[in-house]
């Protein structure tokens, strides 16, 4: 194990020992209920005094923030996701630093690592006053707990997206901006736990926690094929009005997230996303085409597409795959009103990619009915 990750392992055990030590009998004599667990459980912000190194872009500072942050979710028992979530939260509103405000008075007289402006938010995840006075607030265990608190509320939430998670909890007026921060808040929380990698406790982006290879086989059908997801069928193939569907939709209740499996053998063909629609991020009814998809060639010119991916397929154009192979994630990008995947066959396609079109795509519920997989629930 690398020694560094060693190192900040140590350093998170020194900040729980700061959040919840044995400290908190003097301070409860001392001052009233909500002053006591402020007094108890703050960690230092003046200058010099972080007891966590710092970590690539993070400076001491942010990392020992980050390092309380972490600690504060192990104290709550929350589950090792939210503490990326929260990482990325901080990253975003306040760059780890607990930050004061100059339109806030009150808040310039206590510890502070910054100043910022934003209306009247202040703390390391800029929380307004009814998150809290403004003391409670500055107070970096108080700030995470307050977070935490309502994160575990949002119902789903360790099946979101990041950013959605966060933005449930935060109300902002860039509800995207979290996203961009997953990976160094993954990086940073594994850091200061003692960790190769987040994903070794759970605390990764949950479509695949421990990696596709570790969500297992599925059963194949005689003639060799699979059904790409276990869900109803909810909008079939064929005329839409004046468009037409070259599909059917496959979805049910939590899909977000679902593993997507290949439904036979063959090469992935193409790996993309639509220019003109969304990619990391939610569609909308007012956006085109399929988002994240991949197309697969089987034996016979057949060919199978597999859209609204939430991220980045998990294979790569000209790769073999095999019958229930994971090859993404059910998710909502492109033109879409919902988490589902739309599931497209076509036959005696053209060699070569983008042949795949509406002339030559056939039903998929009697194909795959013929293949011994009809699709649905059940196998």
């Amino acid at each position: 194990m690398d020694r560094k990750p060693v190192a900040m392992g140590v350093g998170v055990v020194a900040v729980v020992m700061l959040v919840c030590g044995a400290t908190v009998g003097l301070p409860m004599l001392m001052f009233g209920q909500a002053d006591a667990e402020a007094a108890a459980c703050e960690v230092p912000s003046l200058p010099g005094s972080s007891p966590v190194p710092g970590a690539g872009r993070w400076d001491s500072v942010a990392t020992t923030n980050a390092a309380t942050i972490v600690a504060v979710g192990q104290q709550r028992q929350v589950p090792p996701r939210g503490y990326v979530i929260a990482l990325a939260t901080a990253m975003q509103e306040s760059t780890l630093r607990n930050l004061a405000n100059a339109k806030v008075p009150e808040s310039l007289a206590l510890p502070h690592e910054g100043v910022g402006r934003d209306h009247d938010s202040v703390g390391l995840f800029q929380q307004r006053p009814g998150w809290g006075s403004v003391r409670e607030r500055m107070t970096p265990t108080y700030a995470a707990g307050k977070f935490y608190e309502a994160l575990v509320k949002v119902d789903g939430w360790q099946q979101m997206r990041l950013t959605d998670a966060a933005q449930a909890v935060q109300r902002s007026g860039l509800p995207e901006a979290y996203q961009k921060w997953e990976g160094d808040a993954e990086q940073l929380a594994a850091l200061v736990l003692g960790l190769p990698d987040i994903d070794d406790i759970g605390g990764g982006a949950p479509i695949a926690p421990c990696g596709v290879d570790d969500l297992g086989p599925v059963p194949v059908g005689p003639g060799g094929w699979v059904q790409p997801i276990r869900a109803p069928v909810n909008s079939g193939f064929g005329q839409r009005g004046r468009n037409f569907h070259a599909g059917v939709d496959m979805s049910k209740a939590d899909v977000r997230g679902d593993a997507i499996r290949a439904a036979s053998t063959g090469v992935v063909e193409q790996v993309k996303c639509d220019w003109y629609t969304t990619c990391d991020r939610d569609g909308h009814t007012r956006a085109r085409g399929c988002g994240w998809y991949v197309d697969i060639r089987h034996p016979g010119n057949i060919v199978t597409r597999y859209c609204h991916m939430i991220q980045r397929p998990e294979v790569t154009i000209g790769q073999q795959v095999t019958a229930g192979m994971v090859i993404g994630f059910v998710g909502n990008s492109g033109g879409s009103s919902g988490p589902h995947l739309h599931f497209e066959v076509h036959l005696n396609v053209p060699p070569g990619p983008f042949h795949a079109s509406r002339d030559n795509a056939v039903d998929p519920v009697p194909f795959m009915r013929a293949q011994g997989v009809p699709l649905g629930p059940a196998a």
